[in-house]
């Protein structure tokens, strides 16, 4: 009966080593499991307007321009300018070739170019440029987007 019990504990050892293997396995596959599922986001970031398409991937600085060109070849920097300066700029001459775009880097996104001949087509031009500039910005600033489309 000793032969009996000592072949009986050999196996419980037996056992027990294979049951702690296995949970030392498991343990680990549940370890790379949870490192698997760390979400990664892309960098790669583009933007599409009117056709063409934006790499903002490696972008550092944007910045938006608004000029006006009179009808005599002259550019003039309208960013910022209120009712009563273009106003003016339109008594001067008129009328108006306004281009508003988003500089990137080196690259440059014409949002808009138009003639004006009064400041509510002024106005309506800058509030959508406003709004595709916050578009942007907020596209910018979202890790998870990798594409934007502007209108």
């Amino acid at each position: 009966m000793n032969v009996s019990h000592t072949l009986s504990s050999r196996a419980g050892f037996r056992i027990a080593n294979s049951l702690g293997t296995i949970l030392m396995a498991f343990c680990l596959l549940a370890l790379v499991g949870c490192f698997s599922s760390t979400k990664v986001y892309q960098t790669d970031k583009t933007i599409t307007y009117n056709g063409a398409l934006y790499n903002m991937s490696n972008v550092q600085k944007i910045g938006t321009r608004v000029e006006g060109k009179l009808p005599n070849g002259d550019v003039r920097n309208m960013k910022g300018m209120n009712k009563k300066a273009v106003n003016a700029l339109l008594k001067e001459s008129s009328p108006i070739m306004v281009t508003t775009a988003i500089e990137m880097d080196s690259q440059e996104l014409v949002y808009e170019r138009r003639n004006i001949t009064k400041y509510s087509e002024y106005s309506s031009m800058i509030n959508k440029f406003e709004s595709a500039g916050k578009k942007v910005s907020s596209f910018m600033a979202n890790k998870k987007s990798t594409q934007l489309k502007l209108k």
